[in-house]
């Protein structure tokens, strides 16, 4: 097994209908006996009308950089982080908290669209000027080996018959 816990169907309806009755995660986390962090989760997923959707699998959501600005900007000047996570349809908190993390490391560029996919393979780093360095010495070096190979030319006998007119 991986760690992770599995509720029952039930459990998730009793939550929901707690939620409904306007108590908060901790408070059901506390009269359940369940996770505070769980709780809060299924809290925002309830917010969003997710949480009965055990089985839904939803995909990964890719959000632009100007929403994610707006909403870690918002968070900064303190506006709650459930409101936010729902007025911008954010799916879950770690995905808002690495945006927020990210803001404060890099500014907003660190909110920009990451490249995707595996880098290419880069076999060298040659700088132009060493590449044509070494472009050039190779081409000496045929040549040097032309001309040694022209010289050894007229020492050797023709194996050809000269055709005589």
């Amino acid at each position: 097994m991986d760690g992770r816990f599995s509720y029952s169907e039930e459990t998730r309806i009793e939550v929901a209908r707690l939620f409904a009755l306007g108590h908060g995660a901790r408070a059901v986390a506390t009269y359940l006996g369940l996770s505070h962090s769980t709780m809060r989760r299924w809290q925002d997923a309830y917010r969003q009308g997710n949480l009965l959707n055990s089985g839904f699998v939803r995909e990964n959501k890719i959000y632009p950089q100007a929403l994610k600005l707006a909403a870690v900007e918002k968070f900064l000047a303190g506006t709650p982080k459930a409101e936010i996570i729902l007025e911008f349809e954010i799916s879950t908190r770690a995905v808002f908290d690495k945006w927020v993390a990210a803001y404060r490391k890099d500014g907003p560029s660190g909110l920009a669209p990451k490249p995707r996919g595996r880098k290419p393979l880069i076999v060298g780093h040659e700088s132009l000027e060493a590449k044509v360095y070494r472009l050039e010495m190779e081409n000496a070096l045929l040549k040097k080996f032309q001309a040694l190979m022209a010289e050894e030319r007229p020492a050797q006998p023709s194996k050809r018959k000269r055709s005589r007119h």
